[in-house]
This record gives structure tokens, sequence and C-alpha cells, in this order.
């Protein structure tokens, strides 16, 4: 199944033709998470602190489907 990804932040750097947060496809075997995707992408563990798919936060076990969008964020801090 095709997946589409979508970095954000200090993330973009992992985006596989360096542009940035430009979405990109990524192929995964049916039944593939959250998880999985961000393995295949390369990210360390413990970079990606949010997920999200339509608008909703979606925790690394989740399921994926074929076709959708992923929006991945690093940890943020402010003040």
């Amino acid at each position: 199944m095709k997946i589409e990804v979508v970095l954000y932040a200090t993330l973009t750097r992992y985006h596989p033709e360096e542009k940035g947060n430009k979405p990109f496809s990524v192929e995964l075997p049916e039944g593939a998470t959250i998880k999985e995707l961000i393995e295949k992408v390369g990210i360390q563990e413990g970079e990606a602190k949010q997920v999200f798919i339509r608008h909703k936060s979606r925790r690394p076990d989740y399921v994926l489907e074929d076709g959708e969008r992923v929006a991945i964020f690093p940890p943020v801090a402010g003040g």
C-alpha cells in the first residue's frame, strides 16, 4: 500500500529527496502501523512526538490504510 507522508520542523531532514515538508510516498505492506512507517522513513526513536491522520492524533500502533496521509511532528518546546 502507498502512504503519503509529510514531515515537519526538524524531521524534514528525513525527507528522502531533501524537499523539506513537501509530501512524499512510502510503500508499506498491508497491515503496517505508524511505528513501522516511522522506522521505514528512518526517524530515530523518540524524535516523532505527534502523528496526525485526518486531523486526529494517532498512536504508534495505529494500522494504516492505503492512501492515508500521515503528518509527523517532533517534540515542540516553547516559552
